[in-house]
Parts: C-alpha cells; structure tokens; sequence
C-alpha cells in the first residue's frame, strides 16, 4: 500500500522545485493550503510529463552584449537587420504596424528623440536585442502570436519595444527590441532568474497557442552542449573554423560535466522514488519512465571509458582449491600446520 496522496505531493514539491530550479540547492518552501498542495503538485506532474517525453524547448536569448557598441548607431542597426530594410513588417508595444524603409526610419527617430531618448553612442545598452525561437516544425502563426502576448504581459508597462518575425530559415523565430528605460525612467537589468521566468513565461504562452513547449534547465535534461554563437554558426557554413574554438570536449571536460550533474542525478532519484511510493498507478509508471530518461541523458553518454586494467596474477584466493581426496594422505597440508 502507498503513501498518502498528501504525502507524495508534499515530497514530490519539494524535489521537483530543487530539480527545476537553479542553482540546485533546496530553498524554503512557503506554506501552501491543501488545495494549493494539490494544485501545485498537478503543476509540476505535468512538467516532469513535458519533460520526460522529450518535448520540444524554448530558446530565449539576449543577443547584443553589454561589451559591444551601444547607443542609437547600434539600435538603428538592429532595426534595419530586423526589418531587412523595411521588407519584414515590424509591430510595436500599440499593435501598430511598421512596413517600409520610410517607417522604419521614422521610428528610429521617435526613438531617439522621444520619451528619455537615446543618445548617438552609449556605454551601456539602451535596448535588449532578444532572440525568441523554436525548433523547426512548429507552427510559426503560433510563434509570432505567443511573443506578442509574451512582450506585452513582461514589458506592457509602457515601455516601448518592436518585434519582427522571420521566415527565412528552418526553426520560426522572433527578433524582439526593448528600450531599457520605461516611463518612469526605470532601467531594464535583467538577472538569470528573470531569464528563466521569460522562457517559461514564452513556454507558456506558446501552449496557450496549441503548441507543446516546455523550458527546462539543460543541466535538468543532463544536457551538456551548448550550441556556438551565430558568429560561429556562419562561420562554420562558409567552411571555416574559427581559430579558439574547440569542437570536442576532452574526457577531464566530460568528467567535470557529470560530477557537475550530481545535484541533478540525486533530485530525480529522489522524486523517482516518491512516486514509486504513490498508490497512483501513474505515478509509478512516471518513476519507471524517470529512471529510464535518467539512463539515457547525454551527460551518461558521454561519460569517459574507463582504461582497461593490465592483466595480473591470481592472488591466493583466486588460485583453485583442489579435491580433498587428491591431497596426500586426504588432508590439506595448510590446515595440518
């Protein structure tokens, strides 16, 4: 017989958060009524769900670099890239459309002069450049509509930004621009935290559109690869190799990965054995399917071989022990002394 359902969630909770959140490392849980126990505990059984059948993960990326040009030169830039010149229709915080290199140039001059305004050059970075992307496949209507309800629930405070989708290549993609300072004259400075809670705001917004989504840590998924940067990535399609880029991991590297995952590995044993402890028969079937996605992690792919040990001599526990009867006399000559 399991435990009590109660049980199960409370143990369940308090792993899951561990295993999802980063770093790994346990914080304290707020009290949660036992409506709230069983509503949040429904919540994370459908994210170990998203997670375990491998579904499909959000990418968001700030792209410009805090140490690369800033100010209105640069700004002025990204939107000609984003736009292609007037050729890709962009839209604001308003819903208002912006087509045509004419428009485009108009709103690089409200933004200049405008609200706080940005100046010409800057040592800081006065928009976020960010990358919003799905693997090839999805539905791109879907794409477009999910960033445009992401930017307006993180950023529809009156803060002024423009979105562009792209179609020109395989996986469906929206380039998203954000002036830093809101009305208020606020700064945008965004943590790893609030990264994690844009991809799983996007994540969210994509299954309201009918597309599975899920955002997951890569260190959750055992994941060790990180893809290169779209400086590499051209590269590489016009044939050359950048110069301080290493393609293969060495096995100390690969060592490091996974003794870097032990916090993963022990989070998802433990919630592994809270639902083999269920009285659900889904939730054990969930436990079985843990230690099966555990097993099969590229981080446990990876793991270094092991040298083979040179062949020794058989010690005298290992030596055969003859008959009894073919001894001398029929007794063991060591026993006798």
């Amino acid at each position: 017989m399991g435990y009590p359902k109660i049980y199960i969630d409370a143990m369940l909770l308090n792993w899951g958060d561990r295993l999802f959140q980063e770093p790994f490392r346990h914080a304290r849980a707020p009290r949660r009524s036992r409506a709230g126990l069983r509503s949040e505990a429904k919540r994370m059984r459908e994210k170990l769900a998203r997670t375990l059948r491998g579904t499909p993960e959000v990418m968001v990326k700030i792209t410009n670099k805090a140490s690369s040009a800033q100010g209105m030169g640069a700004v002025k830039r990204h939107l000609r890239y984003i736009s292609r010149n007037g050729r890709v229709e962009l839209e604001d915080q308003n819903g208002d459309k912006i087509a045509g290199a004419e428009a485009v140039r108009d709103l690089v001059r409200t933004w200049q002069l405008g609200g706080w305004g940005i100046p010409e050059t800057s040592h800081r970075r006065e928009v976020f450049n960010i990358l919003l992307s799905m693997p090839p496949g999805t539905n791109r209507q879907a794409v477009r509509d999910a960033a445009r309800d992401f930017a307006a629930l993180e950023f529809g405070d009156g803060r002024a930004y423009v979105f562009a989708a792209h179609d020109d290549e395989p996986h469906p993609h929206v380039h998203l621009s954000v002036q830093v300072r809101g009305p208020d004259g606020r700064r945008l400075n965004p943590r790893k935290q609030d990264l994690r809670r844009w991809r799983e705001r996007f994540a969210e917004q994509l299954r309201e559109h009918g597309v599975d989504a899920n955002a997951t840590l890569r260190g959750t998924r055992g994941v060790t690869k990180r893809y290169p940067s779209q400086g590499v990535t051209h590269m590489l399609a016009r044939g050359e190799v950048p110069i301080y880029w290493r393609a293969v991991a060495t096995d100390e590297q690969r060592e490091a990965g996974r003794k870097a995952h032990d916090g993963v590995f022990a989070a998802w044993r433990e919630v592994a054995r809270s639902m083999a402890a269920s009285s659900v028969k889904t939730d054990r079937a969930m436990a079985a399917s843990i230690v099966d996605f555990v097993r099969a992690m590229p981080v446990q792919q990876q793991a270094p071989t092991p040298e083979a040990r040179p062949e020794t001599a058989p010690t005298r526990g290992d030596r055969p022990v003859p008959e009894r009867d073919n001894l001398r006399g029929g007794r063991d000559s060591d026993i006798e002394r």
